[in-house]
């Protein structure tokens, strides 16, 4: 017989536990809440991207447009000789002769010394180094300039014609021309411009071919 088992009276009878819920995971939703969230960054990193290379792109583009301003401000010889006229009235171009002097045409020779210093402000002193002559001219620089480019703007259309030049070395605005059977078309060209004819020099060049710039 087994022994009898004394309860105390304090004893109270284990409370069975209820089970732990746990709640059922909605793995699908999470699947596509994490899909949405990928593309939501790949969107963000590709904007970000794109916006970079957008501003990379302007400034690219607005540093060429600056060196295209600045290669357009920069002056040609013609645009120096011109500088020299505004501060000598009436110089009309300027040649190196045989001995190393620098002759200058001038409508008033008396002012060759004012010559001589714009010259040197212009393009410095060693141009006039070795002594400076003034030479009779005829026309200003500003005048050969405006006949240059309203003659380019049409005799470079008729055939046989080689070249439009502001010569200031002859006082003069040179057209060039492949032979002597172009000659009189050009001097009718030049007299509907209303150019004088004595202002402009006609040289036969030859047929000049354009440069590779390979």
């Amino acid at each position: 017989m087994e022994p009898s088992r004394q309860i105390s009276a304090n004893h109270k009878p284990a409370t069975p536990r209820s089970p732990v819920l746990i709640p059922e995971v909605d793995t699908a939703r999470l699947l596509s809440l994490r899909v949405a969230l990928g593309i939501t960054v790949a969107f963000l990193l590709t904007a970000e991207s794109a916006l970079g290379s957008r501003f990379l792109a302007n400034e690219i583009i607005t540093a060429a447009e600056a060196r295209s301003q600045e290669r357009s401000r920069m002056e040609t010889h013609d645009d120096l000789l011109l500088r020299v006229e505004r501060m000598a009235p009436g110089f009309g171009g300027m040649f190196i002769e045989v001995d190393g002097r620098l002759a200058v045409y001038l409508l008033d020779t008396s002012q060759v010394s004012a010559a001589r210093s714009a010259i040197e402000t212009v393009f410095g002193p060693s141009l006039t180094a070795g002594g400076v002559r003034a030479v009779q001219g005829q026309y200003t620089v500003s005048q050969l300039k405006a006949w240059t480019e309203r003659a380019s703007a049409v005799v470079l259309d008729v055939p046989g014609v080689t070249m439009v030049d502001l010569n200031e070395a002859k006082n003069r605005v040179t057209i060039g021309v492949e032979d002597d059977s172009r000659t009189q078309t050009v001097k009718d060209v030049l007299s509907s411009l209303k150019i004088p004819r004595e202002a402009v020099l006609i040289q036969v060049t030859g047929q000049i071919n354009p440069v590779d710039p390979r």
